[in-house]
């Protein structure tokens, strides 16, 4: 005998569990027990109440927008607090279908309709909000409040602006619960200067994108539901956006762990601390934006020079932008130069003048008897002689073996003429003792024990034992090492990089590399102002996820920073003495559903302006609004023409 035919919509038919006078949102979920048994149970997805107002749990809240447009409500029931992802429009009839008159066979066909609906009224909201940024989602857990929101509001309408929340949307796949989340989570460090464990607790007295208190737990849930392919999406993202032909620069910084499980912290010395287990964090900025584009996490005895193999299997995986790199010396050695050069990324190194293919270029450089070189150019703005050399094919290798061909390589060598007399006359300082130190000891008849030790204490002279004719040690003599005196004369006061693909001057290549002491006050705002010198996790999916979201807020701070230094550095000391400026602006909603902002003062809305950003109409002053009036309804000169006589 045939059975009834199983309903495919059942694990997403929502009804009303009531369990000890609580009210659930339910679905129920089909498992096979070991016995071969169909059996069922009960998965609740949220809460219900008397007006049948429907609550998602985080859970649910968590879950891909597609995911969620498969749940079948009954008919009746109010979704607003689902609005951020099923639209306003009436779901009891778009959305829903009655669990009396629905019936299997054209339960496909609704749902269909239901879920184009959905995705045209998502459409039109998304062109609202980017319309009209400054509109919050309606608070409906709180009937009435007065919150503080300047700070949180500058920076989340820079974020806005620079694609950040347009980003977010796409990697998590237009869940706007779950970008609200990330972005609450991400500005609240750098504004609050706490940790998460009191975010709760800082919403009850300041406005963020959440209607609803986000506690610990929920917090740990979020950033456990975040994976590497999340940040590679995001990275793709920011790529994109990109400028092409920046200039971005790579460095890296450690930073201390609090878990004790995580792999990565085992090995390697902090800078911060040699006492604390540490792991490397390697941040790339894009000099153009001054923003970050690119972060990855690293063992804590990872070197610089291994952290580039990675960067470029990583940048290859996303499509490699159309970008320049800059570096410092920690990154400079053969295998990386060559997979520069086997990926087509052009490159601006500093090099290390000891080591080869600069040392034997520092060998033509010709000095005049006033010790000045004769045949470089001198820079009167930096002060430097300058010199560009093309450097020689030759034949490199990758960590793999593989050979690399670098050509069309170029060196640019300077020599700073001030730092060059000073290092020249420390040079004669030392090799003078040395020769002062011999003297004495073949005065005093010294015969040391081992030749070759005594001679290693002494590397600007080569010292050999006087035997007699039978052999027998009788003293020491000494000559100049020659060689080793000329090599540390040539790299007296000079310094260089070495670029590929670069057609631009010394000097201009040397302004580039200048330009990256931005990274390194970036990296100080981040681990002091956002409070990311210590790891506060304990698993290695949370630590993934609390990485992820500390990058999405460095972005808008990074942003807000540039803006500090390039026009408000004389009024305000630093980007938080701006946003303790946007602070008093509050935000208020009423019972009845309405909402409002209070007006902003004349440096609150000079704060927003310098940010790209205009306040909302209605919060400026009035000899702005009116200001603003007369700007765009501008008054004609002259009298109005008379009316024409019949």
């Amino acid at each position: 005998m045939a059975g009834r035919r199983e309903d495919p919509n059942t694990r997403y038919r929502v009804y009303i569990h009531t369990d000890k006078k609580y009210r659930y949102a339910a679905v129920q979920i089909k498992w096979v027990d070991e016995s071969g048994k169909s059996r069922y149970k009960v998965h609740h997805i949220g809460t219900v109440d008397e007006a049948l107002v429907f609550t998602p749990n985080p859970v649910f809240r968590l879950k891909p927008v597609e995911e969620i447009r498969k749940y079948i409500f009954p008919a009746g029931w109010n979704l607003s607090r689902l609005s951020p992802l099923l639209g306003a429009q009436d779901q009891s009839s778009a959305l829903q279908e009655s669990k009396d008159n629905a019936s299997p066979a054209n339960e496909s066909e609704s749902s269909e309709t239901a879920m184009n609906s959905v995705n045209h009224q998502d459409n039109s909201q998304n062109e609202e909000a980017a319309a009209i940024p400054n509109t919050k989602p309606c608070n409906t857990i709180l009937d009435q409040y007065n919150k503080l929101y300047g700070s949180f509001w500058l920076l989340e309408q820079i974020a806005r602006k620079e694609g950040v929340y347009d980003d977010l949307l796409t990697v998590f796949g237009g869940n706007v619960f779950t970008v609200n989340e990330v972005l609450s989570l991400a500005l609240f460090p750098y504004i609050s200067g706490k940790n998460y464990s009191r975010f709760a607790k800082w919403q009850n007295t300041h406005q963020t994108l959440l209607d609803y208190q986000l506690t610990s737990p929920g917090i740990t849930r979020l950033t456990q539901s975040i994976h590497d392919s999340e940040r590679m999406n995001f990275i793709r993202a920011r790529l994109s956006r990109l400028p092409k032909g920046s200039f971005v620069d790579c460095d890296s910084t450690t930073r201390s762990a609090w878990g004790k499980c995580l792999a990565d912290i085992h090995w390697g010395h902090n800078k911060d601390n040699p006492r604390l287990q540490n792991t490397i964090e390697v941040v790339v900025y894009a000099l153009s934006t001054h923003q970050p584009i690119y972060y990855r996490s690293f063992p804590g005895n990872i070197s610089d020079m291994s952290t580039i193999r990675t960067l470029i299997a990583d940048l290859k995986a996303l499509g490699i932008p159309d970008v320049t790199f800059i570096a410092d010396r920690g990154y400079a050695s053969e295998e990386n130069i060559a997979a520069f050069i086997a990926a087509e990324i052009p490159f601006l190194i500093c090099a290390k003048t000891c080591s080869s293919p600069v040392l034997p270029l520092l060998g033509d450089i010709a000095f005049d008897r006033n010790g000045l070189p004769s045949n470089m150019e001198y820079n009167s703005g930096s002060k430097l002689f300058s010199r560009q050399v093309s450097v020689p094919a030759y034949t490199g290798k990758l960590s793999d073996g593989t050979e690399v061909e670098i050509a069309n390589l170029k060196a640019n060598i300077f020599i700073n003429p001030m730092r060059r007399s000073e290092e020249l006359a420390e040079l004669t300082q030392r090799i003078l003792e040395e020769k002062s130190s011999l003297d004495e000891d073949i005065k005093s008849g010294l015969i040391p024990d081992n030749i070759r030790k005594y001679n290693a204490l002494h590397e600007y002279f080569k010292v050999t034992a006087v035997t007699d004719s039978e052999g027998k040690v009788t003293g020491i003599a000494y000559e100049e090492n020659t060689a080793k005196i000329a090599r540390e004369t040539s790299l007296c006061g000079a310094f260089s990089s070495l670029m590929s693909k670069l057609d631009i001057s010394a000097i201009e290549a040397l302004e580039q590399y200048k330009s990256r002491d931005e990274h390194e006050k970036n990296f100080d705002q981040m681990k002091n102002g956002m409070g990311l010198y210590c790891q506060w996790n304990s698993s290695e999916d949370g630590k993934c996820g609390r990485s992820f979201v500390s990058f999405a807020g460095l972005i808008p701070i990074s942003q807000l920073r540039n803006v500090w230094r390039e026009s408000m550095r004389e009024k305000y000391q630093s980007t938080l003495d701006m946003l303790d400026e946007m602070e008093s602006i509050r935000f208020s909603e009423y019972t009845d559903g309405s909402s409002h902002m209070t007006s902003f003062t004349t440096k609150q809305v000079e704060i927003s302006r310098a940010c790209g950003i205009e306040p909302p109409y209605e919060c400026l002053p009035l000899a702005l609004r009116q200001e603003l009036d007369r700007k765009n309804n501008p008054k004609k000169r002259g009298r109005k023409p008379k009316a024409p006589q019949h």
